[in-house]
């Protein structure tokens, strides 16, 4: 089956200013790191927002219903028995339980139905501290902090506890919307290109094509640790991008085998653009194009529209910490728990 192109939707183009002396660029990035130092987690805070909240003994078919009823790629796991957050139960791990029961079918409906602590105790990696405490920040904790716990633990969200309740689960997408909207975007720092700010992965990045099994990329973004992968066709031109949070669609409606192709999936759940950059793009356009987009991540092109990299929401913020740890105290972190 072939894949039709999908529009590809790069940035507002604009002139940008050659980064003339590296050297500099610690001082341009200073008064970013002082924004996420002087601004908080409760100042960060929406008016309201929605967290869900399953017990670690609840079925695992029942709390991924939950996160689907509510639209949401993740829950916040509770242990009745120790009386505290424990975890969290994603949308990796639904991916690593379709993986492990790839050939087993009847072994995956009949562990479908057992309790989430089964399968969090079989994970190598728990997102807590050697005491069994969450990984988590505090309401009085700095956007700073927060984003150096996300970086240091390889995170993707990060739940926002006030006297152990949880509030808010911290994630670098809210995290951006709230910076674009209150930093100045003026700054000689946000007219670089891309490029002469090193941000983003390039190089040798993994593709699949049309034919690429499902279970191929979504065993290679398990692997990888990588969360998008572009589907390019036969002269390497990006038609598409396949994220695993696509997964939910199938989890929903469960018509797909792993051994489906990309191309059987994609007529199933068609999306209609694809949002990209090159690496002329300034910091600012690319900041702007994710946030007019909702985007988590861009797919860098050529004039051939040939797949050159990707600039992940993550990647602008690791970034910013990796230099701002040079140059600012570095704020105590407790180390992950050791698998």
């Amino acid at each position: 089956m072939q894949m039709e192109p999908k529009e590809l939707v790069g940035c507002e183009p604009h002139e940008h200013v050659p980064l003339e002396d590296p050297s500099t660029l610690e001082a341009q990035i200073l008064p970013v790191a002082d924004f996420f130092q002087n601004n908080t987690c409760y100042d960060f805070l929406p008016n309201s927002s929605e967290v869900v909240v399953v017990d670690i003994d609840l079925k695992l078919q029942h709390a991924f219903s939950v996160a689907q009823d509510n639209n949401v790629t993740f829950a916040s796991l509770w242990d009745s028995q120790q009386k505290k957050l424990c975890g969290m139960l994603t949308i990796t791990d639904y991916v690593k339980m379709l993986l492990h029961f790839r050939d087993d079918p009847e072994g995956m409906q009949e562990f479908w139905n057992l309790p989430i602590r089964t399968w969090y105790q079989k994970r190598t990696s728990k997102p807590t501290l050697p005491s069994g405490d969450i990984i988590h920040c505090s309401v009085e904790d700095s956007l700073y902090q927060a984003l150096r716990l996300l970086h240091i633990h390889k995170i993707h969200r990060l739940p926002t506890l006030h006297g152990g309740n949880l509030l808010h689960a911290v994630c670098r997408p809210s995290i951006l919307g709230y910076f674009v909207a209150n930093y100045p975007m003026d700054a000689t720092l946000f007219s670089h290109s891309i490029s002469d700010l090193k941000i983003g992965t390039f190089g040798r990045i993994f593709t699949g094509t049309p034919q690429t099994p499902l279970f191929t990329l979504l065993d290679t973004c398990v692997n990888r640790g990588i969360s998008a992968v572009p589907i390019v066709n036969e002269d390497g031109r990006l038609l598409d991008v396949f994220s695993r949070y696509d997964v939910m669609n199938l989890a929903v409606e469960a018509e797909h085998s792993l051994d489906s192709t990309i191309a059987d999936v994609n007529a199933a759940y068609p999306s209609n653009q694809v949002f990209t950059c090159t690496r002329k793009d300034t910091l600012r356009e690319v900041l702007q194009h994710l946030m007019r987009t909702g985007a988590q991540r861009l797919v860098c092109i050529n004039e051939s529209k040939a797949v050159e990299g990707i600039i992940s929401v993550g990647d602008i913020f690791d970034f910013f910490v990796g230099y701002g740890d040079n140059i600012t105290k570095d704020p105590e972190s407790p180390k992950p728990e050791q698998s």
